[in-house]
């Protein structure tokens, strides 16, 4: 199975570039691509947070770098081209794109547009988190249902015969405050699973189907956040020439 194949069903997931993708080559610099659009990306996004119209509880968050090196997305410039001027996907900072909630600018539709050099490209880290994670305690069987709402969402864009291809959530990833610890009860006995001794938060991978249902999952405080490892490869932005 070809990555790309993957990648696709989940509502093309701000991967292949547009039809006739614009390359403009400017001497003495790199040339600015149209890798996607708004509307594009915002369709990714709400096949993971809505069903039918309804929130299902979950949003999708995809990091990006600029590859080879694993680069900050900055060094690319990827901006929203939009009629007012350059609009950054990345407004608070760091990697993860925050796309516009503004209607107008959704209804414009704006081309993303990336400044890259032959052989460099985007690649793209993706988790789905919950809106509202449990404050310190869950079982196996709550998160077991919360990947089984993602299978099913990316199922849902991917189609019945597609849906035999992918590959299901296997882990959940749960950030740990300073100072707390996880155990797990499982048949009457509690075992500790992870101390976090760090003055930061710690993330701890976790996976769900390899303890029985009733198991149950405790921290000393409240969990900061949960989040799913995304099952299935984003496609690279990348030049088409």
């Amino acid at each position: 199975m070809r990555l790309g194949l993957l990648a696709v069903v989940a509502a093309c997931l701000l991967a292949a570039p547009p039809a006739g993708a614009e390359d403009i080559t400017i001497r003495g610099a790199a040339p600015r691509v149209t890798v996607s659009t708004l509307r594009r990306m915002a369709a990714t996004a709400d096949a993971i947070r809505l069903r039918d119209g309804r929130p299902t509880g979950l949003q999708l968050h995809v990091h990006a770098m600029l590859e080879p090196g694993d680069r900050p997305p900055e060094d690319a410039n990827i901006v929203l081209a939009a009629k007012r001027g350059p609009i950054s996907l990345f407004p608070a900072g760091g990697d993860e794109i925050v796309l516009p909630t503004d209607p107008a600018l959704q209804a414009e539709n704006p081309d993303v547009v990336a400044t890259l050099a032959r052989g460099q490209d985007i690649g793209f880290r993706a988790t789905v988190g919950l809106d509202h994670p449990p404050a310190s305690r869950f079982t196996a069987g709550d998160a077991v249902g919360w990947m089984a709402t993602l299978d099913r969402q990316i199922h849902r864009q991917a189609g019945f015969l597609m849906s035999a291809f992918l590959p299901d959530t296997k882990t959940v990833i749960l950030t740990l405050p300073a100072g707390s610890e996880l155990s797990v009860t499982e048949d009457g006995r509690t075992f500790s699973l992870v101390r976090n001794r760090s003055p930061a938060p710690y993330d701890f991978a976790l996976q769900p189907r390899t303890y029985p249902a009733a198991a149950v999952f405790a921290s000393t405080k409240p969990i900061s956040g949960i989040t799913m490892i995304f099952p299935i490869p984003l496609n690279r932005w990348k030049r088409t020439d």
